[in-house]
């Protein structure tokens, strides 16, 4: 704990020249995937562009920028990039290593932030490297004991996929050091919140999703007619999660880093972009984050419910004058949330909508019943029988029981530190009650793995799943571990 901050509270501008670069990084980037193909350039001279662009990023000393915007590529706004094989020519390019093997720029990326990570000079101690570390250690047994159970070269490259998202862990923390890079990424990413809200009412409207307009493909098809059904746009929520989680973190701080006004637009347009998902897990986290309001002091809280009813009714207002479809697409997807109420009643289904507990979740525990002390591993009946959509499940069918107390201690260390780090008096006075956002946000992350999307352990879901907890734990370190 060897950083200083300045007692003066430095506030920063809803945009800034920073934010402009981003922008158009992010604008060249999809011309260069969408717009060079129809314009007849070739993939060899597209896929040359990317990896001088690594070469760049490898020598730049701009890491919160460049970080920022692989953030904003890896997730996908509006399915955009990542769509797909490697003969698909509208995405983020993938390059042929040989036979059977194939690299994508987004595991380059990771390679190369891997190889300057491990090239830097004092690196600064991060409170969760020792987990990190043990996550990375306890693949590489896995994929040792998994040769015993039956491993192919396809489950064994996949099961390296796998593993080094998790170096994430080690190298933000290590890039976004301190509370002001962690600040000026979230100043750059914000606004991108309202351009998922956006492309999630342009989905709607058009019943597809951006990258197959552009593109002119069917990848995904069609979403469905807004007005006699729920079109379910689900996309870049593990950008939005993130992003919501730091503005509540701004807002509880009681210290005026960014406008009130501008972090509540954030908040309410990022839970309107999941309550549209109606993606009921997804919807439960956001309820959970959203109940940090609760750790504000009496005179404080009425005066933020106050914004947000006010912010949420002009939201509603303009929205529906210009989409008016928009009021009852919120009905529907309140509807489908409300299917939970007969889940509780005791029908498994929730009404015929809901498969995990009376057909994904058996099936997948028959295979780890099979298993049961330390799973399936990386083998190939691994990944024959995983299922993201049952999180708990799927971590048992990997690791049995023995595995399935690893994740969950690791879990609860982790909390644990965040909590215990929590109680300095230093931290009580600089960060008042915003440590319990942090842990909010840590629990509200393991009910999306519990109920909708399997994030906690290893599965290979994606490289954005773990940044979303890599930026809860940067956070916690960047604001814990810095003396003021």
């Amino acid at each position: 704990m060897n950083n200083h901050i300045d007692n003066k509270i430095k506030a920063y501008p809803i945009w800034s020249r920073d934010n402009t670069k981003l922008l158009l990084a992010y604008i060249f980037t999809v011309i260069i995937v969408y717009i060079f193909p129809k314009l007849g350039i070739p993939q060899v001279i597209i896929k040359f562009i990317f990896l001088f662009l690594l070469f760049i990023i490898f020598f730049s000393n701009n890491d919160v920028f460049w970080l920022s915007w692989y953030i904003l590529i890896i997730n996908a706004i509006s399915r955009m990039f990542m769509i797909g094989t490697a003969d698909n020519i509208y995405r983020i390019p993938i390059y042929s290593i040989m036979s059977g093997v194939s690299l994508g720029f987004h595991e380059l990326f990771l390679a190369m932030y891997i190889i300057k990570y491990l090239l830097m000079n004092n690196k600064r101690h991060s409170l969760f490297n020792k987990y990190t570390i043990l996550i990375l250690i306890y693949g590489a047994f896995t994929i040792f004991y998994s040769f015993f159970l039956g491993i192919s070269q396809s489950s064994l490259i996949s099961s390296v996929r796998t593993i080094l998202p998790w170096f994430w862990l080690l190298i933000l923390p290590a890039f976004f050091s301190n509370p002001e890079k962690v600040e000026h990424s979230f100043q750059l990413l914000a606004p991108f919140v309202f351009v998922c809200f956006i492309l999630s009412i342009y989905s709607q409207i058009t019943g597809r999703y951006l990258h197959d307009i552009l593109s002119g493909e069917s990848r995904i098809g069609y979403l469905g007619e807004a007005e006699i059904e729920l079109v379910r746009s689900v996309h870049s929520t593990f950008l939005i999660f993130p992003i919501v989680f730091l503005a509540l973190f701004y807002l509880g701080m009681g210290k005026i880093k960014f406008n009130y006004i501008y972090l509540n637009l954030i908040i309410i347009t990022g839970t309107l972009i999941i309550i549209l998902s109606a993606t009921r897990g997804w919807i439960i986290a956001f309820l959970i984050l959203l109940s940090s309001f609760f750790f504000m002091k009496g005179s404080d809280l009425i005066k933020q419910l106050i914004r947000v009813f006010v912010i949420l009714s002009l939201i509603i207002f303009i929205v529906q004058l210009f989409y008016p479809l928009f009021l009852f697409q919120l009905s529907k997807a309140y509807e489908r949330f409300m299917t939970l109420e007969q889940l509780v009643e005791g029908d498994p289904t929730a009404g015929g909508s809901l498969l995990r507990i009376t057909e994904r979740g058996p099936r997948v525990m028959k295979e780890f019943l099979k298993s049961p002390i330390i799973g399936w591993g990386f083998s190939d009946h691994y990944f024959r029988y995983r299922d993201i959509h049952v999180g708990n499940q799927t971590m048992l069918l990997q690791g049995g029981i023995l595995g399935y107390l690893f994740w969950m201690i690791i879990y609860f260390m982790i909390l644990y530190k965040i909590y215990s780090y929590g109680q300095y008096n230093y931290n009580k006075l600089y960060l008042g009650n915003n440590v319990n956002i942090i842990l909010l946000a840590m629990v509200a992350s393991f009910v999306i793995h519990c109920s909708s999307t399997h994030i906690w352990g290893f599965y290979g879901s994606g490289q954005e799943v773990i940044l979303q907890w890599a930026v809860i734990l940067t956070t916690a370190n960047a604001y814990l571990t810095t003396t003021r």
